[in-house]
């Protein structure tokens, strides 16, 4: 059964800012076509005009700034699906379940007067990887760089850390790779962070091994889950296709050393799905499922188009497009990994492809 859009409110706004090189966003940046100027800096831009625009799109019910494509919670709720830790229906806010939301909703125009409760770091694209689906080159940052990142930690340190209570990193580059992350996971303090209750890591594992994880250990208590971007299940099109400058052996034994983290429940290996490696989604998910167990949540979602590709070179990686020569072969794979008794709540974006393509 389709659900109204306009008969639900996205939270994410009123409670998440995704901070990145010179502008913020207040949901994923490739969900969300509106970011916020960041000229006046992180705080300024919580209330700036663009974020009540975009907080107006979710009480006015148009959602006009999303794609709600890309974005998993809206496409999921187009199938009669509801994220009820996203999306909350109109008609049951409650002001004393959701104090905090109903007085955003009744005098967001005038700014909101709390912080944001999520934060995501994403304003370092260092990383060790050359992934196609992400960037052209190898970025790492240079001396000049890592000053003005720890001078943005320092910056969200001052205005929100006494708000905080979940972490993002990163979401733009590695958190084991870049200087600024690195060192500020190896010295974090948690007496900045009053109430912190979770820090997110979003990785591609290259370098989670024993050794850098000892060097961060007053992270441990509040690292209960995290990303790790694989894109891949063979050591072929790992190397060669899809993560550039990846050595496949050592993903591995670093996936089974974090499979050991105690503290680390929630694990999200997560994979692209273009035309390169639709055929391993099954062998992907096989694979997590026998190095994590119940702790993965398999996540597979689509390709974009971040700048790296022109249009005719996009249009041969989208194989999930119906005008894709491999749309039929696609649609055999979905259905191979999607058997009728196989829960879907670990395959967030392909819900809605096994409804519309079987």
């Amino acid at each position: 059964m389709k659900l109204k859009k306009s008969n639900y409110v996205c939270v994410v706004p009123f409670t998440a800012i995704e901070v990145h090189d010179n502008r913020s966003f207040l949901c994923c940046a490739s969900w969300l076509k509106k970011y916020l100027p960041y000229g006046k800096g992180i705080k300024e831009s919580w209330n700036s005009q663009e974020a009540k625009d975009i907080r107006d799109s979710m009480l006015d019910g148009s959602y006009k700034f999303c794609d709600s494509v890309q974005c998993p919670f809206l496409n999921k709720l187009e199938n009669g699906i509801v994220e009820p830790n996203v999306l909350v229906r109109k008609s049951k806010i409650n002001p004393n379940q959701h104090s905090a939301l109903s007085k955003a909703i009744e005098k967001h125009k005038d700014g909101i007067e709390y912080s944001p409760t999520t934060v995501q770091f994403s304003f370092d694209r260092t990383c060790n990887l050359k992934c196609p689906s992400c960037r052209i080159d190898l970025f790492v940052a240079d001396s000049k760089k890592i000053k003005s990142v720890k001078a943005t930690i320092d910056e969200i340190e001052n205005e929100y850390s006494d708000s905080i209570e979940t972490l993002y990193i990163t979401g733009s580059g590695d958190p084991f790779i870049s200087v600024g992350f690195r060192d500020f996971l190896r010295n974090f303090d948690k007496r900045k962070y009053p109430k912190l209750k979770r820090i997110h890591l979003h990785t591609n594992a290259t370098k989670w091994n024993k050794e850098m994880w000892d060097s961060m250990k007053n992270i441990h208590p509040y690292v209960v889950s995290c990303e790790i971007s694989i894109d891949a299940g063979t050591k072929d099109t790992y190397e060669n296709k899809t993560r550039i400058n990846g050595d496949w052996d050592e993903l591995i034994e670093n996936l089974k050393f974090i499979s050991t983290i105690p503290d680390l429940i929630h694990i999200k290996p997560s994979f692209v799905v273009q035309n390169h490696n639709y055929k391993e989604m099954k062998i992907f998910y096989d694979l997590m499922l026998d190095i994590f167990g119940k702790k993965a949540t398999v996540f597979f979602g689509k390709i974009n188009n971040w700048g790296t590709f022109g249009t005719e070179e996009f249009a041969e990686h989208k194989v999930w497009d119906e005008s894709h020569e491999n749309y039929s072969e696609f649609v055999n794979e979905v259905n191979n990994l999607l058997p009728a008794n196989q829960s879907f709540n670990n395959l967030e974006e392909f819900i809605t492809y096994k409804k519309t393509i079987i």
